[in-house]
């Protein structure tokens, strides 16, 4: 399918697309050095998160930029290092980061990045500020993926029990979303149905009035 005719497809359609792009999110069960999890408590580290966009980039890229526009290679080398950052002091979530943490990986990113060999920390850290700046198509493509990428991980339903126990609302959730999908019409799309869905099926936490 191309992106019109997903564009003018029922929301039916669009959800089971989602469930098979989900089927590839197996391997991220997989844990490595024989490493232990509790299956009825969400967690990933930020390499699967990787993973899972490097995964969908294969699907929404060419579906987004049809004409090849768009440097591949540029695309996923910044979804490679974006979250470089995070490797000191873990990941925030983006509803609780404050303008320290915000500083506090800026500087992380900095020091991670002069820890590696070259070439990689050159390049590194261009697509890792590229990414923060959203200073090319490229990045800001890779802003938009990143930011629906949790809709799919929400179809796990012990996954989708995060959403309250984060404390996080339905606005949280689609503010930045629909900001950085402005411009990508197909994942928009994706954005719409799964957030309506998930409305709808009660899983957002509410403030008590």
């Amino acid at each position: 399918m191309n992106s019109e005719q997903i564009l003018a497809v029922d929301d039916k359609k669009i959800l089971e697309l989602g469930e098979q792009l989900r089927v590839a999110y197996q391997l991220k069960k997989k844990l490595r050095y024989a490493g232990t999890r509790d299956p009825l408590v969400h967690g990933e580290s930020v390499a699967e998160h990787v993973f899972a966009l490097l995964f969908l980039s294969q699907y929404f890229l060419p579906l987004e930029d049809p004409d090849g526009k768009m440097d591949r290679a540029r695309v996923y080398e910044i979804l490679l290092f974006h979250d470089f950052g995070e490797i000191p002091n873990g990941d925030v979530p983006y509803h609780l980061k404050t303008k320290a943490d915000e500083d506090q990986e800026k500087d992380d990113a900095e020091i991670v990045f002069k820890s590696l060999p070259a070439p990689i920390n050159k390049i590194g850290l261009e697509r890792w500020k590229e990414y923060e700046e959203k200073s090319s198509p490229e990045a800001r493509f890779v802003n938009a993926l990143d930011k629906i990428e949790p809709i799919f991980e929400l179809l796990d339903p012990v996954s989708e029990k995060c959403l309250k126990t984060l404390k996080f609302t339905y606005e949280m959730h689609i503010g930045k979303k629909s900001k950085a999908t402005e411009f990508f019409p197909v994942m928009r799309r994706f954005v719409d149905v799964f957030s309506e869905s998930t409305k709808s099926r009660g899983l957002f936490w509410e403030e008590e009035s």
